[in-house]
């Protein structure tokens, strides 16, 4: 019976440490472990107190203290200047592409390569290529064409007159145009000169009294002379059609013409316009004669329509009582006058409301956007809570501020944390619970390396053998 125990015994012993063996492996972990095996990957001790297959991390993840940490990638996209010179964008799976630079003479602004800026925006010049053209800085930081010089540009401003050009101060003065383009003092023409189109010239029909007197030239018939302040007779006036009675003629004898909508005149055998005369009831005046309205006549001169033909010309009454065209509009024509406005738009009528363009182009009174909305280019948006680029988290996903407001940016994997920190968050891989550190150390016993069930089995086949030992030996 006592070679019997023994026997018990002795296999038990050798039992233990193999069945704390599995493969060659020792089960030298505890189930729910986990460990980095390098920067990048890690594994977990499995309920059978052996390690798992190896886990790896994310890209621009790393593994610490046997879990993954650190931020998963970037929104699909999303682009983002590196410096003033490169961006990069933000791929399908979540990763920065490499970085791309601008070409010459761009910067990045906003993750897109821009026109680098040539000046400070309302900066006025000359075109470099058009000395006739003023150009200004735009809000992009580019120069534009901004105004025509009849007379050249200087230092950013169109020239009063060509450098070197004459002008007549009066009828003895005379002006000439500087260097920078600007008229100087006045000078005399000198004794027994006038000023005639910008030079002094010899006067050569003799003195006059009356200043402002006219008459008709001796030996042209088409020229009306004046008296000047100087005291001589000038060339004042070609009349196209000849000159009588010391007066231009101004129609043919018998000829007619309308003074408004209702009234015409007669020209009389002098060649001058005679008195008003008034058409009958119901008819207008046109061409010079009394009608009755039709067509694309109209009875009151000064009277706007719509241009049937053109949706942005405003058309008016003439003084022949004909529509004609008379103003040009940019967002199109109603009841015969321009539009405020393109119909269906908004715009903004302060910070917290707008204004509503209706079907005849007119702007409606403010509409308030109501608490927690400010107006942006004519749409109602809700006041930003957050700043761009910001994030946090709530619950287990991760939200990115975009616009002033708080947008799902991604859900964390299962088994992991949203972690939030110094205005970003990220996704973390859960910490697995240490195990409690006994309070009172005792001398540590070696296992051999037999983990935890190994340990167990010893345990159990010591007591065995103890008691075996006490009934056999020590009760009698």
């Amino acid at each position: 019976m006592k070679h019997i125990i023994g026997l018990f015994l002795l296999f038990g012993m050798m039992l233990s440490p193999a069945f704390a063996q599995e493969d060659g492996m020792m089960l030298g972990c505890n189930p729910g472990d986990s460990e980095c095996l390098d920067a990048s990957s890690y594994h977990v001790c499995t309920s059978y107190a052996v390690w798992g297959e190896p886990q790896y991390c994310l890209l621009e993840q790393q593994c610490v203290n046997g879990a993954c940490a650190g931020q998963l990638g970037c929104q699909p996209g999303t682009r983002e200047c590196v410096d003033s010179s490169s961006y990069r964008v933000c791929s399908s799976r979540g990763i920065w592409e490499p970085i791309q630079y601008c070409g010459s003479g761009q910067t990045c602004s906003g993750g897109t390569c821009t026109p680098a800026p040539q000046c400070n925006y309302g900066d006025m010049r000359c075109s470099p290529s058009d000395g006739n053209e003023v150009q200004r800085c735009n809000s992009q930081g580019q120069w534009q064409n901004y105004q025509h010089c009849s007379n050249g540009c200087s230092s950013g401003s169109c020239k009063d007159c060509r450098p070197g050009a004459t002008q007549c101060y009066d009828d003895t003065h005379y002006q000439k145009c500087d260097s920078d383009g600007e008229w100087g003092s006045r000078k005399s023409c000198g004794s027994g000169y006038v000023c005639d189109s910008g030079e002094c010239i010899q006067s050569a029909y003799g003195p006059c009294s009356r200043t402002g007197a006219t008459r008709c030239s001796s030996g042209r018939q088409y020229e009306l002379q004046r008296c000047s302040s100087s005291g001589y007779w000038q060339d004042y006036i070609y009349c196209s059609m000849g000159c009588a009675n010391d007066m231009c003629v101004q129609c043919g004898t018998g000829n007619t013409q309308c003074l408004d909508s209702t009234h015409y005149q007669t020209c009389g055998s002098l060649g001058q316009w005679g008195a008003s005369v008034a058409c009958a009831s119901g008819k207008i005046c046109s061409s010079g004669s009394c009608q009755a309205p039709s067509g694309d006549q109209c009875a009151t001169e000064g009277l706007k329509r719509c241009s049937p033909a053109n949706a942005n010309m405003v058309q008016s009454c003439n003084e022949n009582n004909v529509y004609a065209d008379y103003l040009q509009c940019d967002q199109g024509c109603f009841n015969g006058q321009c539009a405020e406005c393109a119909p269906g738009t908004t715009l903004c009528a302060g910070p917290g409301s707008y204004r509503e363009c209706s079907a005849s182009g007119q702007l409606s009174s403010p509409v308030d956007c109501g608490t927690g909305y400010t107006c942006d280019n004519g749409v109602c948006e809700a006041t930003p809570v957050c700043t761009d680029g910001l994030r946090n988290c709530i619950s287990d996903t991760v939200y990115s501020c975009t616009g002033g407001q708080w947008q799902l940016l991604f859900h964390c994997p299962s088994n992991n944390d949203c972690v939030e920190t110094a205005g970003t968050a990220y996704c973390q891989q859960e910490q697995p619970a240490q195990p409690a550190q006994p309070t009172q150390p005792t001398q540590p016993t070696s296992t051999g390396g037999l983990g935890d069930l190994g340990m167990v089995f010893v345990g159990t086949t010591v007591l065995l053998g103890a008691a075996v030992i006490y009934f056999i030996f020590l009760r009698k």
